[in-house]
C-alpha cells in the first residue's frame, strides 16, 4: 500500500513540474510580444515634442501640397513627399517660428537639403539650401534673433539674422570663430538621439 501512495506521489510530482514547464516555455513568447510592443511604443514616443503637433503637421501637408509646391507636384515621387518640423521661438515674441526639414532626393543632393523657416502664419522667412541635419540654435542674439549653426564642409557656419531672414545658403559662408556649438544650443533634426517625427503630405 506504501509502493502505490509514493509511486502516485511521484507520478503526481512529475506531472506539475511537466505543467510548470510548459508554462515557463510559453511565457516567453507572450514577454517577447510585450517587449516587442513596449520597444515600438518607445521608440514612437521618443520624438521630440517639438516636432509631434498634428495641427501644425496638417497645416504644413496643405501649405506644401496647395501654395508652396503646387506646380511640382507632378515631379515628386512617394519618397520625395516626406517632412519633419521642428517649431522653436526665436525671437522671443511669445510665437514659434516653424523650421521644415524636406526629404528625398528632389530637395537633396550631395551638399545637404532644403529647408524651411516659416512664421505662425506659414510666411516663409528664409528658404535654407544645400543644409545639413542637425540644425543647432544658440541663445545668443544678433538683432533680436537666435544664432543659428549648421555644418557645411566639415565646419561650423554662423547663419545671422539681418534685414529679416537669415542667410539661405551656408556654403557662401566663412567659418564660424568657433569649432563646435555652444552646450546650450538646443539641437533640432538630430537623427540619432533625439528624432523628429516624419510627415507626409
Amino acid at each position: 500500500m506504501k509502493n502505490i501512495f509514493f509511486l502516485l506521489l511521484i507520478l503526481a510530482i512529475f506531472s506539475c513540474k511537466n505543467e510548470s514547464k510548459q508554462k515557463v516555455q510559453s511565457n516567453p513568447e507572450t514577454i517577447d510580444s510585450i517587449v516587442k510592443t513596449d520597444k515600438k511604443n518607445q521608440i514612437q514616443s521618443t520624438y521630440v515634442r517639438q516636432s509631434t503637433d498634428e495641427q501644425t503637421a496638417n497645416n504644413l501637408k496643405n501649405f506644401l501640397s496647395l501654395e508652396y509646391l503646387k506646380d511640382e507636384q507632378e515631379f515628386l515621387q512617394p519618397s520625395d513627399r516626406k517632412f519633419q518640423f521642428y517649431k522653436t521661438d526665436l525671437n522671443d515674441d511669445g510665437n514659434e517660428e516653424i523650421f521644415v526639414r524636406f526629404m528625398g532626393s528632389y530637395f537633396c543632393g550631395s551638399g545637404g537639403c532644403t529647408f524651411l523657416l516659416l512664421d505662425k502664419y506659414g510666411e516663409i522667412i528664409t528658404k535654407f539650401t544645400v543644409t545639413r541635419a542637425p540644425i543647432f540654435v544658440e541663445p545668443t542674439k544678433t538683432n533680436g534673433w537666435s544664432l543659428v549653426l549648421v555644418r557645411d564642409g566639415g565646419v561650423f557656419k554662423e547663419l545671422a539674422f539681418k534685414d529679416g531672414s537669415y542667410p539661405g545658403n551656408p556654403s557662401l559662408l566663412e567659418k564660424a570663430p568657433y569649432d563646435a556649438p555652444s552646450g546650450h544650443a538646443q539641437v533640432m533634426f538630430d537623427d540619432d538621439n533625439f528624432p523628429c517625427k516624419t510627415f507626409e503630405f
